[in-house]
């Protein structure tokens, strides 16, 4: 199941114990440090359900990877040039960028890269099970993958929220 709302998963959980099927034991959103709207309901209800979290887009669609500085046209060939991308491109804000690129030294003072700095984020967050990473080249695959066991310092998650969070969708 993918997207579902908390109402949602309460109501499969219900029909399943009623007819003896099995339980969910997954759920795929998309999450990353913009994107959190599941952090509310959603994640706390399937921490209590035993439903981990599989999320897609950690890097939204690379934005969090620092790909589009502030200023500078989105490369043709891009995800966010395609027919799906065209509605998250629209909201691409100049002062989204410049605050994305705020992260930069952070990542930079911790030893990662900014893709790496999201990913980690994102997987160190209560109730998330593993994010789903795309990439266009293998080094992009490489660099991500190295993100797996990384453990952020909470005054670095929380540098992180504070500079985003006014661009953050909760």
């Amino acid at each position: 199941m993918s997207e579902w709302t908390a109402d949602q998963i309460e109501e499969a959980l219900k029909i399943a114990d009623g007819l003896g099927l099995d339980r969910i034991v997954a759920h795929q959103p998309q999450y990353n440090m913009l994107h959190r709207t599941i952090e509310m309901d959603i994640v706390p209800l399937c921490q209590s359900e035993g439903i981990g979290q599989l999320v897609y887009q950690p890097l939204a669609q690379g934005v969090l990877a620092g790909k589009y500085p502030p200023g500078w046209p989105v490369p043709d060939g891009s995800r966010t040039t395609d027919a799906t991308g065209s509605e998250f491109i629209a909201r691409l804000l100049e002062e989204l960028l410049e605050r994305v690129q705020r992260l930069r030294p952070l990542a930079a003072d911790a030893g990662l890269s900014m893709a790496q700095l999201a990913i980690a984020g994102v997987l160190q967050r209560p109730g998330i099970t593993s994010a789903i990473v795309g990439a266009s080249r293998p080094e992009q695959l490489t660099d991500s993958v190295q993100a797996s066991g990384v453990k952020l310092d909470p005054d670095l998650l929380a540098a992180t929220d504070a500079i985003l969070s006014d661009s953050v969708q909760r």
